[in-house]
């Protein structure tokens, strides 16, 4: 990821309506896995600047909450978050435990040329104790790579079927997947191609926050989109995520 990056991520993380989305989506799940299991620790892999944190400790204040992340730039921020149980680590060499935690969720880390996925997701299933989940993102779609792949560090996007593959290889089971934000799939392939005609200097993520009117008729439609996405599935979008379980 490019220098600066986390520092604009802390910025738009916890209001930007594809973070919100995001964690919409992720607490979703997690809600739904405490009504039929216990949910004690989890563990956030990839924690970037902690907005998943912010998320999540009001509607799962009970749970034990882990940050783990390979920039202590990132932690830092999660620090003034008020998170407290940070790690420096890697998802190649999560240091964590065998069957420590009830769910891990590790959104938008495999994407990078510096993880090796099926090692990594062995290392995500060890961590899970019998039973519990995990909760992945990655960003779908080989023709949506533009600058801001450059500028956050996107080495590959994903298609549903090859997540679905790596999680059963790597012995997950009741694989769910779905894409999601395809109501902005259009807009975001043309921006994106148009990204790609811009200057070498011109390298920057898409996280910039727009007007707080925008932002706020943007989360709406996304909401109803994310419920369609958790009870059917869309058949696709700018992300694919994955909810799998390590069997008993």
């Amino acid at each position: 990821m490019k220098h600066g990056e986390y520092d604009v991520m802390a910025q738009v993380e916890t209001e930007h309506w594809w973070y919100r989305t995001l964690h919409h989506l992720v607490a979703a799940e997690l809600t739904r896995y405490t009504r039929r299991a216990s949910l004690r620790v989890m563990a956030d892999a990839g924690c970037g600047t902690g907005g998943l944190y912010v998320a999540l400790r009001n509607r799962l204040s009970s749970v034990d909450y882990v940050g783990i992340d390979v920039e202590r730039s990132a932690l830092a921020h999660c620090r003034r978050r008020g998170a407290r149980k940070l790690v420096c680590g890697s998802v190649n060499d999560l240091p964590l435990g065998p069957g420590v935690v009830d769910a891990i969720v590790p959104l938008d880390v495999l994407y990078f040329s510096t993880i090796d996925r099926r090692r990594a997701l062995r290392q995500l299933r060890a961590t899970l104790r019998p039973g519990g989940i995990l909760v992945l993102n990655l960003p779908a779609f080989e023709a949506l790579r533009g600058r801001h792949d450059e500028a956050v560090g996107i080495e590959r996007r994903f298609r549903r079927k090859e997540v679905e593959s790596l999680l059963d290889e790597a012995g997950f089971r009741d694989i769910k997947t779905t894409y999601w934000n395809l109501m902005l799939f259009v807009p975001l392939l043309a921006w994106r191609w148009l990204s790609r005609l811009g200057s070498d200097e011109q390298v920057r993520s898409d996280l910039t926050l727009p007007f707080r009117w925008v932002n706020r008729l943007l989360i709406v439609p996304l909401r109803l989109e994310a419920a369609v996405a958790l009870r059917w599935g869309l058949p696709f979008g700018s992300s694919v995520l994955a909810v799998a379980r390590r069997a008993d």
